[in-house]
């Protein structure tokens, strides 16, 4: 993949969020301090355009940033919507670079703005930090995200567990997976998980809703672990089928994972195939179409994704999330 300058991508990325939501008015991307690095607007060249620029730059300078360093501290990660008149104002940030800020007509429902401004959000700290293979496209598990729950985000002081389990061959990058998610890291060196390890996180999905994660990562010796999985899987609410987008062979190994779950859950539970090891460019031989023919046989959504940059990553583990809630 060809590389293009950060300025470049930066409005690349832009100009997708943009086409996904009709109701943005502009969106700038701005470090901690309300720096304003770039930025889109619905009419580049019009007054109305200047003048809604400027306004969200006043309000950075005059409100926003004094009461995210209040509220969030050093937080990496926040998301805020506030309402003045007619418009709404969203503050996204994914890490410790940047902020993304979003001018949105009031019609424009929250979860839409929160799905999809956390994604970008995430992209572009990505490409802040020097890692410039990042996709500028919107995932189609992105879009099916935030549709879910009639476009709104949970109401209701709830507190939600979900047991997930992440199955896949030996070396797929599960462990990783759950490691950059958890903690937002990643460890070169591989130790194969043998049997079974459990994670958990804690996720705000909204101001009252909590939702809490019990991931099990499955060891991938089909042969060695197949008495023991049914154990494994049991009570789960849903499952990521990981592969290595690396190897030739991987396509084949999500049936026979999709039928060794079905074996212990009978119900039907969200399932979403990841493509994992997408940093590795020139590596990969498994494409994302071949992915996504696979995802549309079994009636799956699908990532692709990085452990090791994080792309895409948190984007899985939501997805899941709003599934599971809306399910109940």
């Amino acid at each position: 993949m060809e590389r293009l300058p950060s300025s470049s991508l930066l409005k690349e990325i832009l100009e997708h969020y943009f086409k996904e939501i009709e109701g943005i008015l502009a969106c700038a991307i701005c470090d901690r301090n309300g720096f304003i690095i770039a930025s889109k607007s619905k009419q580049e060249k019009s007054d109305e355009s200047d003048e809604i620029i400027g306004a969200l730059s006043a309000m950075l300078d005059s409100y926003i940033i004094d009461r995210i360093k209040s509220e969030f501290g050093n937080s990496d990660s926040f998301f805020n919507i506030t309402s003045t008149g007619d418009k709404k104002f969203v503050f996204s940030s994914m890490g410790p670079n940047s902020i993304l800020t979003t001018v949105a007509e009031q019609t424009t429902t929250d979860i839409e703005l929160k799905v999809y401004s956390e994604h970008v959000a995430s992209k572009i700290e990505l490409v802040l930090s020097t890692n410039e293979e990042v996709s500028p496209k919107i995932p189609e598990i992105i879009k099916a995200l935030a549709k879910t729950r009639g476009g709104q985000l949970p109401n209701i002081a709830e507190e939600y567990s979900n047991k997930l389990i992440l199955c896949g061959e030996n070396q797929v990058g599960k462990t990783s997976l759950i490691r950059r998610y958890v903690e937002n890291k990643f460890d070169q060196d591989y130790i194969s998980t043998i049997g079974v390890q459990i994670s958990k996180k804690t996720v705000n999905l909204s101001e009252k809703t909590k939702f809490n994660f019990i991931i099990w990562d499955i060891g991938g010796q089909v042969q060695q672990m197949a008495p023991y999985r049914a154990n494994f899987y049991n009570g789960a609410n849903a499952a990521f089928i990981v592969l290595d987008r690396t190897r030739s062979d991987a396509l084949n190994s999500i049936e026979r994972w999709y039928n060794d779950i079905k074996k212990s859950i009978k119900r039907n539970i969200p399932i979403v195939i990841v493509g994992n090891k997408s940093d590795l460019v020139d590596n990969i031989v498994i494409t994302e179409e071949q992915i996504e023919e696979v995802a549309k046989q079994f009636r799956f959504h699908y990532l692709v994704t990085s452990a090791l940059t994080g792309e895409n990553v948190n984007d899985a583990f939501l997805y899941i999330a709003y599934r599971v809630i809306e399910d109940l």
